[in-house]
Formats: C-alpha cells, sequence, structure tokens
C-alpha cells in the first residue's frame, strides 16, 4: 500500500509579481519500493511559463520546458528513476524509490520573458525500509483482577529509521513506555527493532484492552491489541479441584473457611 498522502509538508511562499503561490508537496514518508508523486503547484496569472526545475539537494534530476520539444528532459543521478509519461509542469513522479532517494527536493519555477520572476520551495521526503508485519505483544499473565499490576512488551518489525511505539488501555493513550532500539544487520542493510515495556496499575473493573501500536512519521504503521478478562475468584473454582493446583499449598484458615461455606450449602 502507497504511503503519500496520508501527511505532507507544504511550504508556501508569495512575492508581490504576477509569479505566487507557490508550493511544494512531497510524501513526508514512503516505503521502499513504492511510487513517489511530488507536485508543484503555483500561479502564474497573466505571465507564461519559462521552467519547472526538481532538485534533489543541489541536483537538478528533471525539467520541464513548454517551448522545447519535447517539453521534459530528464538528468542522470543515481538511482532516481522519472516515470516521464506521467511527469510534466505540476509533478514529477519517481518509480521504485530506494533509501538514497531519502532527503530535500527542490522545485524551482520561472515565468517567462520580460520579468522571468523566479521562486524555489523546498521539502524533505525520508524513504522507509521496512519489515513486512505487525508488532508482538507480549503480556506477564493472561487476566487481571482489581489492583495488579499489567506488565507488557511490544516489539516492531524491524525498519529503517526505527519505529515508534505508542500504547494504548482501553483506547486511552500511555505514552511510549520505556524504549530500546535493537540494531540487526539484513541483505538489504541495517534495521532497528524497536522495543517498548509498560507497567500499569489496573484500576479498572471489567475487560481491559491492550494495543500497541508502531509507526513511523505518523505515516507508515500498524497495530495489534488482545481483550483481557477480568481475573474473578469463582465459588466453584475454590470447591472443585483442578490440575493445575497441584502443589498449592491452603492455610488452615482456608480450609475452614471452605468447610463454612460447605456447611451452608448443605
Amino acid at each position: 500500500m502507497q504511503q503519500n498522502l496520508n501527511l505532507n509538508l507544504k511550504f508556501v511562499t508569495g512575492m508581490a509579481t504576477c509569479l505566487k503561490d507557490v508550493f511544494i508537496e512531497v510524501p513526508i514518508a514512503i516505503r521502499e519500493g513504492n511510487t513517489a508523486i511530488l507536485r508543484c503547484d503555483y500561479d502564474l496569472e497573466q505571465e507564461a511559463l519559462y521552467t519547472v526545475k526538481w532538485y534533489k539537494g543541489r541536483q537538478e534530476f528533471f525539467r520541464y520546458v513548454p517551448k522545447e520539444l519535447p517539453h521534459t528532459r530528464v538528468f542522470p543521478l543515481a538511482t532516481i528513476n522519472v516515470d516521464v509519461s506521467e511527469s510534466g509542469p505540476n509533478q514529477v513522479v519517481l518509480r521504485q524509490v530506494t533509501p538514497e532517494l531519502d532527503g530535500k527536493y527542490r522545485c524551482e519555477v520561472s515565468a517567462d520573458a520580460p520579468t522571468f520572476h523566479t521562486q524555489i520551495v523546498a521539502a524533505w521526503m525520508h524513504v522507509v525500509r521496512t519489515m513486512d508485519g505487525k508488532p508482538e505483544l507480549y503480556l506477564e499473565k493472561p487476566q487481571y483482577s482489581l489492583g495488579e499490576k499489567l506488565r507488557a512488551n511490544c516489539s516492531s518489525p524491524p525498519s529503517n529509521p526505527p519505529a515508534n511505539i505508542t500504547w494504548f488501555i482501553n483506547d486511552k493513550e500511555l505514552g511510549n513506555g520505556r524504549i530500546i532500539r535493537i540494531p540487526s544487520v539484513r541483505p538489504s542493510g541495517q534495521l532497528f527493532k524497536t522495543v517498548s515495556s509498560i507497567e500499569y496499575d489496573v484500576l479498572i473493573a471489567g475487560k481491559l484492552k491492550v494495543k500497541c501500536q508502531s509507526d513511523i512519521y505518523h505515516v507508515i504503521g500498524s497495530e495489534t491489541e488482545v481483550m483481557l478478562d477480568e481475573d474473578k475468584p469463582r465459588l466453584a473454582s475454590i470447591l472443585q479441584p483442578h490440575d493445575h493446583s497441584a502443589g498449592l499449598t491452603l492455610s488452615p484458615s482456608f480450609h475452614i473457611i471452605i468447610l463454612i461455606i460447605f456447611a451452608v450449602i448443605r
């Protein structure tokens, strides 16, 4: 799934000229291998367009000139794959983006003669390398009683840059917990696994919904949640022996309580 329009950076500039309202719109974060659409919009009013130039860093890689044939020109730049058929005066399309394309992009718009007014706008794009999958959520116990302390940890899928982790209990945000990041070397390069742990005092009776959310730049992410039942003591579980109770030692007073309850029932 392409993640390139959920959250964008817009830089707006304006000058007292006919060329105005120039802004750039790029994905703040996009998965490695996806298609990035970089837009540059502007208002020429009564002026004609002279050129639109696109740069990564200081190096130009695409130019649109309406008075030339062909209108578009691509300049060699390592790992940039421009889809010329989808690129033009207001956008440039990059196919199969790689981590090397992480960086600052500039759009330079120039009006035609006689003014040749020019404006430049810029924005950052981050290319994210991440493994597929959801966060792994581990809990100390499957059930919790009122007053107990819930302990859990969550691990994100490996990624670069590292993911952020946010905890929720019953849809209430708890924060990021205690974070550590573990590097791992893969054939595709170094990745990082984010591990977070929390301790939470159970102060509300009833079921608990525990959710761990992993995200990168609030654009690319996934989540895992579990529903925990309340650990309520039941009379039947006290009177009837269970296999898992072997080795459990009851105090004399606890035996007396059981006998009293049994007598009342009879």
